[in-house]
């Protein structure tokens, strides 16, 4: 909830009060070295947001992913948000989203040649990989969402900065969404302003600029959400999509489904192509259960029912198509061949050629 729409966030001050108390005394034994960083001889690229939810983290990883994983051996740790294992989890292709989470299983299934663990202990993940023979460890590691994870001192941090919502318009949890005191933006080597729109002024980015007030070797970016072209849900998996004559028109019927930080978003990005007729919008990291899905055969069914000769599709965000994914027995074959996801993949606005390089740079060897 934003934090202008939370009608009791007078009542949750003191508690934000006592939160940041908290945040300033670990930063400080942090600063002052009284909680030990560790630094290790390989690359650290980390990661990370200040303000709780939606700032684009995964599409981000993904972009050094696709840019590293040509060079380097790259691996990524991941606490695995919202898994219901515990502990270190060594991801293979056949772990779960209950063994790893949803934003790991979409990556590993994306991108299946890196080594990817899942672990709030972000040290014993580093052990893990320090541990593997030399021609077998990481050249890179990525640390996703590890911001806050100072136990581990990152090499380079990329701090992400939603463009509609400002840290400065906004309080500590749980009175507001920050994570963490704006000062704290000056832990970062590089701030990238996430989910711009495609035609944001120059003056409008200089007033983001000059708002956050970066130090002189902080580097300032911006970067976009580009959708792709639609997928089957049935293609993340062995099952082919053949056979099947047809795919989303523009202009088509469409359910939307979205288990997002921002779901609405993504109903309002679909309705600009599609005819949204129905939108499904649950908490980020839903966990699609049995009554979820009878809901959504039916709503599917009735609405296919109603004008049979025009087609009916269900668009779900990729977060989304992992978790249904593994539920396919559950649903129908009519719901299943008719059931896609819309990937995305992050844009810079400009000087991508600089953030390219900028991000080579540092994933070289440690001196």
């Amino acid at each position: 909830m934003p934090y202008s729409s939370n009608p009791y966030r007078a009542l949750l001050r003191p508690l934000s009060v006592l939160y940041g108390w908290g945040v300033a005394l670990r930063h400080f034994c942090f600063d002052r070295g009284i909680l030990p960083q560790v630094s290790y001889p390989i690359p650290v690229i980390c990661v990370g947001n200040i303000i709780a939810g939606g700032t684009g983290k995964t599409p981000h990883v993904e972009y050094l992913i696709r840019l590293l994983g040509e060079r380097r051996r790259v691996a990524l740790i991941s606490r695995g948000y919202k898994r219901k294992s515990r502990g270190m989890i060594i991801a293979s292709s056949s772990s779960s989203v209950a063994d790893i989470g949803d934003e790991p299983k979409q990556i590993l299934t994306k991108y299946p040649n890196i080594r990817l663990v899942v672990d709030g202990n972000r040290r014993r993940a580093m052990a893990y990989f320090m541990s593997l023979p030399e021609d077998e460890r990481p050249e890179v590691v990525i640390m996703d969402d590890g911001y806050q994870h100072r136990y581990v001192r990152p090499s380079f941090s990329i701090l992400l900065i939603d463009a509609a919502r400002h840290p400065k318009d906004d309080h500590l949890l749980p009175e507001g969404l920050l994570r963490e005191p704006l000062e704290q933006i000056h832990r970062a080597d590089c701030v990238i302003i996430s989910k711009c729109p495609a035609n944001m002024s120059s003056i409008e980015r200089r007033i983001i600029d000059r708002g956050l007030r970066l130090y002189p070797h902080q580097q300032l970016f911006f970067s976009r959400m580009q959708p792709k072209a639609l997928c089957p849900v049935l293609s993340l998996g062995t099952e082919t999509a053949q056979g099947r004559g047809s795919a989303p028109m523009l202009g088509d019927r469409v359910m939307a489904l979205a288990g997002i930080a921002q779901g609405e978003a993504f109903v309002r990005q679909l309705s600009q192509s599609y005819s949204v007729v129905q939108s499904y919008c649950f908490a980020d990291h839903h966990n699609y259960r049995g009554e979820d899905l009878a809901r959504l055969e039916q709503a599917f069914a009735e609405l296919s029912a109603e004008q049979a000769d025009k087609p009916l599709w269900c668009i779900c965000t990729e977060k989304d198509a992992v978790r249904l994914y593994e539920h396919r027995s559950l649903l129908s074959s009519a719901l299943l061949e008719h059931l896609y996801y819309q990937p995305i993949e992050v844009k810079l606005l400009q000087r991508q050629e600089v953030f390219d390089r900028l991000i080579l740079s540092k994933a070289r060897p440690l001196r």
